[in-house]
């Protein structure tokens, strides 16, 4: 495409920036309604990091989405529903005994939301190097996990 193509197109920055977001939204989006309901929700919720994590790493459109989101030049409330769903599916795992008795679902919430800020800053730095981040991702979210599930005596 032109840059004259694009101007044309989109009147604005910031009417490029929202078209930009809607499209990467949607693939975050999809990934998180996926259905991978296998009974376990830990297994759940690492099934849905890791796609995450992957879409971030492997899509540029996905990541730029992110990346705008993040530093404010368009709204949007997938950080929420996302957040929302990770909530849930914790709170499924607390109820299942797939999470350690003095781990609050909300804290491990919180703690998943900045370990994916993290995932998303990573992405964006091996895209621009060239690199892969995603065998990392995994083994970050194992230790995660790690510490979430209740100890095996």
């Amino acid at each position: 495409m032109t840059l004259g193509a694009l101007t044309f197109h989109f009147r604005s920055k910031a009417a490029l920036a929202s078209a930009v977001v809607e499209e990467g939204i949607v693939e975050l989006e999809r990934l998180s309604t996926a259905d991978s309901a296998t009974g376990r929700p830990l297994g759940d919720l690492s099934s849905l990091a890791l796609r995450v994590a992957t879409a971030l790493q492997t899509a540029v459109l996905t990541r730029a989405a992110v990346r705008l989101v993040e530093e404010g030049h368009v709204r949007s409330d997938w950080p929420g529903a996302f957040r929302a769903e990770v909530l849930r599916l914790l709170e499924e795992a607390s109820l299942a005994g797939e999470l350690a008795a003095d781990v609050r679902p909300a804290t491990a919430a919180h703690l998943i939301m900045y370990v994916m800020e993290g995932v998303a800053a990573q992405s964006r730095r091996a895209a621009a190097e060239g690199g892969s981040t995603v065998a990392d991702i995994a083994e970050v979210w194992r230790a995660v996990l790690g510490g979430l599930a209740p100890r095996m005596p």
